[in-house]
């Protein structure tokens, strides 16, 4: 074990800092995290209109009429679908914070940069010609472009924005029209720059930027995100991590985010439109069925502690951390216990989210189980309840059935460490029991 951890520590946990601390995709990550309250909202009114009790939409259009169910997605479409403008904005936000720059003008530029290569369509009714910007292109087809064109822009606007590019203005100018002209120069030619980048699309096959992209990189790794494989490698590397005191989630989701998300908003609006989930991978695929109590379903590891340690250390951690792990917060028990650098917790740990990914991803794919609905629930919704917004009661009864698998799995392990505590502590109670050195001459 100790060859093993040198080698992760010498190989693996440099590379894993470097992705942390990577500017660009820390952006993302946050970029994605300040527009959570927008999904969770969207995802609401989706629920109401969608809930998962056999009736409820005749219920529904009996007492409120059948345009109701309709009316409830004006909210959806102004958030949820357009799910790639709102990422433009918060990323490039979090970008000009890392760089220090105007956090104003680097994300109008971003969003200007954005439409300017976002296609408009322009359909003919009645003989008028009418420009129309697609909802399509600002959801997930449009996501993986606005994180591209973002980070463009706002690396331009940091490479513009010289002294000797910019107006500098009088003191006695406001100081927010002496900003507005500080960029102009450098916006104009960013603007410039995407403007060329379209007129060079629309002169090859794709015809778009967003084509290109969509179908180059977004599409194939959409594909492979949605694999069983990629899905247990990426909760192998997410519990790895975290063993070894990282923030497994971060790194992990900083790569595999916008895939989880894409999909997720793939499955939303094919239940938008009254048609079943096309994604087995989601972000609540994962958040639901793999992480209940937190990385490494350690909810399961929590319950064994309660009801079968005997030591004492076992029974305060576990009566102290079960408060956060109900909303699915388990730092306590990753750095209590601990599970982080402990070779006794290190395979329950690493295999339970990877079994239960199996088990989860079979129980769909042969229809034992619903695809998520695409609603966005906070990842710190509570087991059951989660299950029962995402995929109704056999969502709840699917949590249970991961729920006695990871204990299964956790048991024998946490009863190994729990005798080896509750040996220190008799060791202390009673300093007679405790193994005397041999006496030398």
């Amino acid at each position: 074990m100790n060859n093993f951890t040198e080698l992760m520590e010498r190989k693996i946990l440099p590379l894993a800092m470097k992705i942390e601390g990577n500017d660009y995709l820390s952006a993302i990550k946050d970029g994605f995290i300040r527009i959570m309250p927008f999904l969770i909202i969207g995802s609401f009114f989706l629920l109401i209109a969608n809930l998962p009790i056999p009736g409820y939409n005749e219920f529904i259009i009996r007492c409120f009429g059948e345009k109701f169910i309709g009316r409830l997605n004006y909210v959806l479409d102004a958030t949820y679908s357009i799910m790639a403008l709102l990422v433009v904005v918060s990323t490039s936000v979090s970008l000009a914070k890392r760089w220090q720059l105007n956090e104003i003008s680097c994300a109008l530029i971003s969003l200007v940069s954005f439409l300017i290569v976002t296609p408009f369509r322009a359909p003919v009714e009645n003989g008028v010609v009418s420009d129309v910007i697609p909802v399509s292109a600002l959801g997930a087809q449009g996501l993986f472009l606005s994180l591209i064109v973002t980070i463009i822009a706002v690396r331009l606007y940091r490479l513009f924005n010289h002294p000797r590019l910019t107006i500098q203005m009088p003191s006695s100018v406001p100081p927010a029209v002496a900003n507005s002209f500080s960029s102009l120069i450098p916006s104009f030619m960013i603007v410039v720059l995407f403007w060329l980048a379209r007129l060079v699309f629309e002169i090859t096959p794709f015809g778009t930027a967003q084509e290109m992209i969509f179908k180059v990189l977004q599409a194939p790794m959409m594909e492979l995100g949605n694999t069983l494989p990629s899905q247990m490698v990426a909760e192998f590397f997410v519990s790895f991590f975290w063993f070894f005191g990282l923030h497994g989630d971060s790194i992990v989701t900083a790569i595999m985010g916008p895939i989880w998300r894409s999909l997720t908003l793939e499955n939303m609006q094919a239940m938008k439109q009254g048609l079943p989930p096309v994604n087995i991978i989601t972000q609540q695929f994962r958040d639901v069925f793999l992480i209940c109590g937190g990385t490494g379903f350690t909810l399961a590891m929590l319950l064994v502690m309660l009801f079968r340690a005997k030591s004492k250390r076992m029974r305060e951690i576990a009566k102290l951390a079960s408060p956060a792990a109900i909303f699915n917060i388990n730092e306590p028990i990753i750095f209590g216990v601990p599970i982080a650098l402990n070779p006794v917790l290190f395979i329950p740990f690493i295999i339970v989210p990877v079994v239960l990914c199996v088990i989860t991803y079979s129980a769909m794919s042969f229809g034992l189980l619903p695809l998520t609905s695409g609603l966005e629930i906070p990842w710190t919704t509570p087991i059951f309840i989660s299950g029962f917004l995402i995929c109704g009661w056999k969502g709840m009864l699917f949590q249970a059935i991961n729920l006695a698998v990871a204990m299964t799995i956790y048991y024998p392990f946490v009863m190994a460490l729990d005798k080896q505590y509750l040996r220190e502590e008799n060791a202390v109670d009673d300093p007679l029991t405790a193994v005397q050195p041999l006496a030398t001459e």
